[in-house]
């Protein structure tokens, strides 16, 4: 098989092995993600080592990449697992021309180029946990922390994280995550090359980012919508303040989850943790 053959690849991976950035490089077809990576073998956080280069004026599209994270964090201030040399833990300094409030669609876009990336790995359909889990058997197998710094009238930056389980088998894990996670690998059994996911996510989100920018969140919607995973069933919310319970209808133009009431009334819910009650 040539070089370049999606199989030869994913079954080329060495298990363990550090990452090659001459291979991401080599063939990464992006227009504006991927200018530029700063790679380490263990750091607090991706996130917050690209926010500090974002404040320096660094580029957009550059990546900050890491072996293993210290202090790794997902949405709600969640401890981000992040043994080493298995998984992928990458963000990425965006400068969006978006108003901020439209600064959530970053992460529903994200989402969206991270379910068809893992589509095309596995034989299995992901689905979109609002707003930013992708889950695989009503697992997480990866996910999304957006970051946006705003101005009155733009978006200053924003900088998105993403960790994605690669090849960390699942018995691996802690305790708290076996039942609630799970891998490429333990969806394939195979160990896949790092360097070709990495490279297959940064061309995916390049062009819905793009896409993002040049037709807006409506060319991005119905994508989100065909992989959302909870339409129809009963959640529960846990707000800031209260619990709402009932059934998730879809998304609101600005990108907020709506759900249905027991009293029939539509609400949008911004931010919140989603919890679904049926399977």
């Amino acid at each position: 098989m040539s070089a370049t053959d999606p199989r030869s690849i994913l079954t080329a991976a060495v298990d363990g092995a550090p990452l090659d950035l001459a291979k991401v490089r080599e063939y990464l077809d992006a227009k504006r993600l991927g200018t530029k990576f700063h790679y380490f073998v263990e750091i607090g956080s991706t996130n917050t080592h690209a926010r500090e280069l974002a404040e320096k004026g660094a580029a957009e599209g550059e990546v900050v990449l890491a072996e293993s994270q210290t202090h790794g964090r997902g949405r709600l201030g969640r401890r981000w697992e992040s043994p080493p040399l298995t998984n992928l833990y990458f963000s990425v300094i965006l400068r969006p021309k978006l108003a901020p409030v439209h600064a959530p669609q970053i992460t529903l876009t994200a989402a969206v180029a991270l379910a068809e990336t893992i589509d095309s790995l596995i034989p299995l359909s992901p689905v979109i946990k609002w707003p930013n889990d992708i889950l695989v058997n009503g697992k997480k197998l990866a996910g999304i922390l957006a970051e946006a710094v705003c101005a009155r009238e733009r978006v200053e930056y924003v900088i998105l994280g993403i960790g994605v389980n690669v090849n960390c088998p699942v018995d691996a894990m802690s305790q708290e995550l076996r039942q609630r996670a799970t891998s490429l690998f333990d969806v394939t059994r195979i160990h896949m090359d790092r360097e070709f996911v990495l490279r297959r996510l940064i061309q995916d989100l390049d062009r819905c980012y793009g896409d993002l920018e040049q037709f807006g969140f409506e060319a991005i919607a119905p994508q989100w919508e065909a992989r959302f995973g909870l339409r129809g069933k009963r959640v529960r919310i846990e707000l800031r303040d209260q619990v709402l319970i009932g059934r998730a209808r879809g998304l609101a133009r600005d990108g907020a989850l709506l759900v249905e009431g027991d009293d029939g009334i539509l609400q949008k819910v911004i931010a919140g943790d989603v919890i679904p009650l049926e399977t």
